[in-house]
């Protein structure tokens, strides 16, 4: 299920100072929906020898992978897989072959398909939060100062209505939170527990009704930064530093005084950021903080700028699509 908590829930388990102990290497990649395996097994290599790698030759990379696992104890995460196809499996998994017994490979992913295909133990179904597990996320995301629900009971008895509506879907919760984050108006609270879009679970694709939500009560400014980024294809990793620059290119940024645009931008980032609409990627070799968009954020982007924005992947031409690949955005 879209934004339970898989991924993580392998960050803790990939990060925990006992598995850093007990395994020799660890690699971690978000696959998404293109199962590439040459960039997988780049991504793999580059994150064990803490650089990126740019060998193309998948014989000779692989050799170079198993050179690095032979013998050794190893954890890898592979992320958000979607290929069922076990001929691309069996491609990729030769130089695991050679690691040292007890190495052990996490796969996250959606489709329970995979597991059959990619494993060799039953898989772990994640199941929703408890109502009050919800809530103290909620609550973490929501308040700065963990007293302030028992000083304000009002917002208190709302918040618990609006973590009922999340379904025990955390992404919902830590949304929601990011967007009445210290905001103390009853006012807003009630129209985010009334709103129409509650009721709009079935529509596109079957975004969670919070993630409208979240995006409905973005200022206008920060609407159009975020629709920017259905550019990106699902998986596509960024620096905050680039995603600025995109912006500024676009004239997305309003000027302030005694700010520079960069700075601007920045904190259009960390406003997103908050509200979860961009997450942190775990990375081994890369020293600036690397971004994604969950795939359910993704699917927002797209909805949004539906009217506005479309890419043209490869091989496409502008003929063959409604739209066009240029950027034109007018908030109404």
């Amino acid at each position: 299920m879209g934004g339970i908590g898989k991924t993580t829930l392998a960050q803790l388990v990939y990060n925990d100072v006992r598995v850093k102990l007990h395994f020799d290497l660890q690699a971690w990649v978000c696959v998404s929906v293109e199962f590439d395996v040459l960039r997988i097994t780049q991504k793999l290599y580059g994150s064990i020898i803490s650089q990126s790698c740019c060998m193309t030759e998948l014989d000779l990379l692989q050799v170079k992978l198993k050179e690095l696992l032979t013998e050794k104890k190893f954890l890898l995460v592979l992320d958000d897989v979607w290929n069922e196809n076990n001929v691309d499996w069996d491609l990729l998994k030769p130089p695991f072959e050679s690691g040292a017994r007890g190495s052990q490979i996490i796969v996250t992913s959606r489709n329970e398909g995979v597991s059959s295909v990619m494993g060799t133990l039953a898989s772990h179904r994640l199941m929703q939060m408890s109502e009050e597990d919800c809530w103290l996320l909620f609550a973490k995301h929501a308040f700065k100062n963990a007293d302030v629900p028992s000083s304000n009971p009002s917002l208190e008895v709302i918040g618990r209505q609006i973590v009922r509506k999340c379904k025990g879907l955390p992404l919902a919760a830590k949304s929601l939170g990011g967007l009445l984050r210290s905001e103390v108006s009853m006012r807003k609270w009630e129209n985010v527990l009334k709103s129409d879009l509650w009721d709009l679970s079935d529509r596109e694709r079957n975004i969670l009704p919070a993630l409208w939500l979240s995006y409905h009560h973005l200022p206008s400014h920060l609407k159009r930064c975020f629709a920017y980024c259905s550019i990106f294809p699902k998986g596509y990793e960024f620096k905050r530093s680039e995603l600025v620059l995109l912006w500024m290119a676009e004239d997305l940024l309003q000027p302030k005084s005694k700010k520079m645009l960069e700075e601007v931008g920045e904190d259009y980032f960390d406003i997103l950021i908050s509200r979860s609409f961009f997450q942190h990627l775990f990375d081994n070799y890369r020293h600036e903080p690397i971004f994604i968009m969950h795939d359910l954020i993704n699917d927002l982007a797209k909805v949004v700028s539906g009217e506005f924005c479309v890419r043209l992947e490869e091989e496409e031409s502008i003929n063959s699509k409604q739209n066009s690949s240029l950027f034109i955005y007018e908030d109404k």
